[in-house]
């Protein structure tokens, strides 16, 4: 009886240090990205578009107009955070074959796009929110086919 007695409260005293574990975790927690809309009066969601970037994978491709190089675009607040509802465009050279993969920002501020190139060079590429440029370029290199 004394062990039931003892094992019961050693259950309920691992209980208690969980809940309260869980309670501080989910105050310091953010379980779910938080994006913001377009705009709101308080500034929250106004690009920043020193903060927003845009990213390449890979940064090299061979010239064959099949392999593709995606482009990556986050359009962040001043505080790094994603703001959702944003059309980005492409700013390419005409030579490159784009091909438009996700135009509007999602809960994370990101958009997506894709590249491709018959012809050999080294090409920079930019985005562009409502009209305004990023301040970052990114440099991808198609390279001639290996015969």
């Amino acid at each position: 009886m004394r062990r039931y007695l003892l094992l019961g409260l050693i259950l309920l005293i691992l209980l208690l240090s969980l809940s309260v574990t869980v309670v501080f975790v989910s105050r310091r927690t953010s379980w779910f990205g938080k994006a913001y809309g377009p705009s709101t009066s308080s500034g929250q969601g106004d690009v920043s578009f020193e903060n927003s970037y845009l990213f390449a994978s890979p940064l090299t491709a061979p010239a064959d107009g099949k392999q593709r190089i995606r482009l990556t675009v986050f359009v962040l607040d001043n505080q790094g955070r994603g703001i959702y509802g944003q059309t980005v465009a492409l700013i390419k050279d005409e030579i490159l074959t784009a091909t438009t993969v996700q135009p509007l920002t999602d809960q994370l501020g990101q958009a997506v796009f894709e590249v491709a190139a018959l012809s050999a060079g080294e090409y920079f590429l930019q985005a562009q929110v409502g009209g305004r440029a990023l301040s970052q370029k990114v440099r991808v290199v198609f390279r001639e086919l290996s015969q």
